[in-house]
């Protein structure tokens, strides 16, 4: 989030000092919300753009400046493929909004492979809500043992464990990740 804050300060200029609290308030409110699917795009935007204080910031911009936030993890989507292509199936279960997901689709190619994404906007509920994982399993009519899942917070981990996921908190070690996914029965190389 530093980096993304930095840019919505270059873009607000000197007009508003957007402080690390500022920020948090209106990130957690209104991203929740965005994340959530009950605030569009065009209305986080708008209240974005209130926020900064410079009502004059192309929505392109200020959309760039709210998505430069992500960083590319090529060896989490070389693993995304591996498992792809050793012919299992494989979801995307996030917490995100469209302008984030739209964002990452482009950076990220291995996105649109996956078997199917399952985006808290859509699903109007986020996680570590149980219910976020209950309604990925009925939507793709899978089974909870048969599921694996990887996540880096240990809340959405408790979750998806909560509805029977086998799951394991990912802290960027992807020779664990790829371990936990071998003993849980994912055959990859």
């Amino acid at each position: 989030m530093p980096r993304g804050l930095a840019h919505l300060r270059a873009l607000a200029g000197e007009r508003v000092p957007l402080s690390l609290e500022s920020a948090a308030v209106f990130f957690g409110e209104a991203s929740d919300a965005c994340n959530r699917g009950e605030l569009s795009p065009e209305r986080f935007l708008g209240q974005l753009t209130a926020l900064l204080g410079a009502p004059a910031i192309l929505p392109a911009r200020l959309t760039e400046a709210w998505c430069d936030i992500f960083d590319r993890w090529p060896e989490m989507e070389s693993l995304a493929d591996e498992v792809l292509a050793a012919g299992h199936r494989a979801y995307l279960a996030s917490n995100t909004d469209p302008l984030h997901f739209a964002y990452l689709s482009l950076q990220m190619p291995v996105l649109r492979r996956l078997t199917g994404l399952h985006l808290s906007y859509e699903a109007r509920v986020m996680k570590p809500d149980p219910a976020f994982f209950t309604k990925l399993l009925r939507r793709f009519g899978l089974e909870a043992p048969d599921c694996v899942f990887l996540d880096d917070r240990e809340e959405h981990v408790a979750a998806a464990r909560s509805v029977g996921i086998r799951a394991e908190v990912h802290s960027g070690n992807v020779a664990r990740a790829r371990a936990f996914l071998r003993e849980s029965g994912v055959r990859i190389a």
